[in-house]
């Protein structure tokens, strides 16, 4: 519904993500942006969002929520479903001021809200965190979290959800930001899963100018998901076109970029 690129000059962009899935007779919306713009796309796309069935956060940053608002307005039937952690304060850093990156309960209907605490299987899908301590992408560097005490500490993306979506034999894991590394995801989905063979979203592979490449953790990402069986990455948002060269290049997966507008069948 909106990505940082778009197919059409029709169809509005911004940085930020929200995906919509058709599965098992279903209907699920996989964030919603940073505004409005998903909403007036879908219009635009020919999608309803007033029938979506599920509602799902990824993770508490306003980029993927910040279009919570608009939904709750429009919207007033979808289950919703976010990590126990998603309206925690979130903050990214910024020539040394903490500026809030966060999700804003205050006003949203909260109750409407099912928060995750582990995993959750729901009809074909799993909602699930990656609990791994490991932080090896330097563009996690700048994010960071208020702990109990109030003080501003490295993020540990425990409010980062993901999806893995089950249809007969092909298994598809969603990710909005991989911030816990999509290779500790994939190997985590393993435990729902015993074989992802699709990866739709966004990565942190390399900066959106390209300026910083990351090589040795794009390597380590490629490598992985070879190991691990990947047939297919279909990668937006947050991976960066040189990420994006280096996995087609590299990886023995087919990869291909989405921008809004996109659609793709797996």
């Amino acid at each position: 519904m909106v990505e940082n690129k778009t197919l059409s000059k029709e169809l509005a962009k911004e940085h930020g993500l929200s995906l919509y899935i058709e599965t098992n007779g279903k209907k699920i919306l996989f964030d919603v942006g940073e505004s409005d713009k998903f909403w007036k796309n879908a219009k635009k796309l020919g999608v309803n969002l007033e029938e979506i069935d599920y509602l799902i956060l990824s993770h508490g940053h306003k980029d993927h929520g910040g279009g919570l608002p608009y939904f709750l307005n429009e919207n007033s039937s979808a289950r919703i479903f976010c990590s126990e952690h998603y309206f925690d304060k979130h903050y990214k850093k910024i020539l040394g001021a903490h500026i809030d990156i966060g999700i804003p309960y205050e006003y949203l209907d909260v109750e409407r809200f099912n928060f995750v605490d582990g995993a959750l299987e729901l009809e074909n899908f799993v909602l699930f965190h990656c609990e791994t301590k490991e932080n090896r992408n330097i563009f996690n560097e700048s994010l960071y979290m208020k702990d109990s005490f109030g003080e501003c500490v490295k993020d540990s993306f425990n409010h980062e959800l993901n999806l893995i979506i089950k249809e007969e034999s092909k298994h598809t894991l969603v990710t909005a930001c991989a911030h816990k590394g999509l290779d500790n995801i994939l190997k985590k989905a393993k435990e729902f899963s015993k074989s992802v063979e699709c990866v739709v979203g966004g990565l942190h592979l390399s900066s959106r100018t390209s300026l910083n490449k990351n090589e040795e953790y794009i390597d380590k990402i490629i490598d992985e998901s070879n190991r691990l069986g990947v047939k297919q990455i279909f990668s937006c948002h947050c991976t960066g076109e040189y990420g994006i060269k280096k996995m087609q290049d590299n990886g023995k997966f087919k990869t291909v970029e989405i921008q809004t507008g996109s659609k793709i069948k797996v």
